[in-house]
């Protein structure tokens, strides 16, 4: 695969992201009493007033990072229109929009651009290489997701969609560069 065509969709991602987030502009709010007076825009707070202009994106939001590892992959199987199951593991960091949904409780949503390592299981099914006659391989290949993860205390809820490249075998094998999807649920058991 062009290594141009690869990186297409992950920059226009980011630029669909940036201009969401310039976009945002919540008017400022009307006070009634600074037409009359003018000392009494002059008393509000500097606080006040800059939280008004602040888009409600960026409000409570910031950008966070961390490390990523996803277990199994949920791939589309074309010839009988059904969905397999893959146990090729990624391992890999994020960096990500957080924004924060409740003031009083600790819900927050995260949108991660990841990148990593994956461990590709190749075997018959899935490869046409005729050196995996015998056994099944595990070759080593990049990994790109992206998605959302919603933390609710300590609960967290993930869906992610991505696509693998594997190094070695490359087109021959049948989900290189094709989107597979994976979600997860977390537990903070210590903080």
């Amino acid at each position: 695969m062009n290594p141009q065509r690869m990186h297409y969709p992950i920059a226009l991602l980011m630029f669909g992201v940036c201009s969401l987030l310039q976009s945002q502009d919540v008017p400022e709010k009307v006070d009634s009493t600074a037409k009359c007076d003018p000392a009494a825009k002059e008393a509000r707070p500097a606080a006040e007033e800059g939280a008004g202009t602040k888009s409600w994106l960026l409000r409570d939001a910031g950008i966070t990072g961390g490390q990523i590892t996803l277990p199994f992959k949920i791939r589309r199987h074309r010839e009988n229109h059904t969905f397999r199951l893959t146990t090729d593991v990624t391992l890999g960091g994020y960096v990500g929009y957080t924004k924060r949904l409740s003031k009083s409780k600790d819900y927050s949503l995260t949108v991660p651009l990841t990148a990593g390592l994956t461990f590709i299981n190749l075997n018959t099914n899935n490869t046409a290489l005729s050196r995996l006659e015998e056994q099944a391989e595990v070759v080593p290949g990049l990994s790109w997701s992206t998605g959302v993860i919603l933390q609710l205390e300590k609960y967290s809820l993930g869906l992610l969609v991505g696509k693998d490249y594997a190094g070695d075998v490359g087109n021959e094998w049948e989900y290189h560069g094709k989107l597979w999807w994976s979600f997860g649920i977390g537990f903070v058991f210590m903080q």
